[in-house]
């Protein structure tokens, strides 16, 4: 493997991953480790760069750079800074249920709270996550020689990679994506994990951006056109073939299981339910697109890197932009409990009202 490409990257990852890369180089006094230095606590943390939010039951949790962790009690207007041991920037942030969640992040760290995100813990990083890669494969009589010195060099690399997402099932079994193809995943809430890299067919090792669990599928979005879907999550990936060879930032499914995937310069693919066809979504701009998801009355939604909130009533097959009184170079978005939106920025956390997105809902006129 090469040097770390970080253009390959989510554009508002480049940064973060820059800052670590330097430090790990030298450019940062030695005493600097990221991974073993817990994050500042900051009056400010929650006006910083947020890199992803999510529920909690009730609250919402937001992760973002230098391992700023913050939580909301009432749904995103305010926010208050929880303790994280690392300072690496987090990528992610999921939840099982309202108290058991997981981050993850660069240097391959993953960490998990069993409070609603008041505390947490690592349980994995770049160095068990290389050492895990090298014993799996010197377990598989029938990996190649190439195979077995590409895990040898993540090793000798050292903690200089991310992981991108994570998605648990349940309180104990659980997957973890990211830079190079990485995937790893665990049975009893992250205490151990394993490589499933064999599970997915990606030789050239693909950076693995996000995961989407859709009934008992599991699909993997990618770099380079990549997509992979598994029967259920203990099964093998197959890939699946679509008409664009761009980056994929993410996938998400419209209620009638429609599969929308989106990523670089506006792009939006949707493979109508029971079908095998990818046709184009036209969008306003061909600005990248960083963030989806489906409200809880079906409408779905986009934000991208200009601040842009778009808006489909057909299932994803048009989008219309929602006039915003506040932008910013969205990296996440999900709706809370009282149907607002809250995104995550490289401004802090955005709180959308359901007000400025209301009117009719999914199958009627466009906005």
């Amino acid at each position: 493997m090469s040097l770390f490409p970080v253009q390959r990257l989510r554009p508002w990852l480049v940064g973060a991953w820059t800052a670590i890369a330097a430090a790990q180089a030298g450019a940062a006094p030695a005493s600097f480790d990221p991974l073993n230095k817990p994050a500042v606590l900051s009056s400010r943390a929650q006006a910083g760069v947020l890199l992803s939010v999510a529920r909690a039951g009730d609250r919402l949790v937001a992760v973002g750079e230098r391992g700023t962790i913050v939580l909301s009690d009432d749904q995103g207007q305010s926010w208050q800074q929880s303790a994280a041991p690392v300072s690496v920037s987090l990528t992610r942030v999921g939840f099982a249920d309202a108290q058991h969640g997981w981050a993850v992040g660069h240097g391959q760290v993953v960490l998990a709270t069993q409070d609603g995100g008041k505390t947490w813990t690592r349980q994995l990083d770049g160095v068990q996550a290389a050492r895990l890669e090298l014993d799996a494969v010197n377990a598989n009589p029938h990996a190649s020689e190439e195979q077995r010195k590409q895990a040898q060099r993540l090793v000798d690399q050292g903690p200089d990679k991310p992981f991108l997402d994570v998605h648990f099932f349940d309180a104990q079994r659980g997957l973890v994506v990211g830079a190079y193809g990485a995937i790893f995943a665990t049975q009893d809430g992250g205490k151990t994990w394993r490589s499933r890299r064999a599970d997915v067919p990606n030789p050239t090792g693909r950076h693995l951006n996000h995961l989407l669990v859709q009934g008992t599928s599991v699909y993997l979005a990618g770099e380079q056109g990549a997509l992979f879907q598994a029967a259920s999550p203990d099964a093998a990936f197959k890939p699946i073939q679509t008409p664009y060879a761009g980056t994929f930032f993410g996938i998400f499914a419209s209620s009638q299981g429609d599969l929308l995937a989106y990523g670089l310069r506006g792009n939006v693919w949707r493979n109508p339910a029971g079908t095998e066809a990818w046709d184009k979504v036209d969008t306003p701009a061909p600005v990248t697109l960083t963030a989806g998801t489906r409200l809880a009355d079906g409408r779905l939604v986009l934000v991208d890197e200009a601040g842009k909130l778009l808006l489909s009533r057909d299932n994803g097959q048009t989008f219309a932009p929602v006039s915003l009184k506040q932008a910013a170079s969205f990296t996440d978005v999900v709706q809370a409990r009282d149907g607002s939106l809250v995104m995550s920025s490289a401004r802090g956390a955005v709180h959308v009202p359901s007000s400025a997105f209301s009117g009719t809902s999914l199958g009627t006129s466009k906005p």
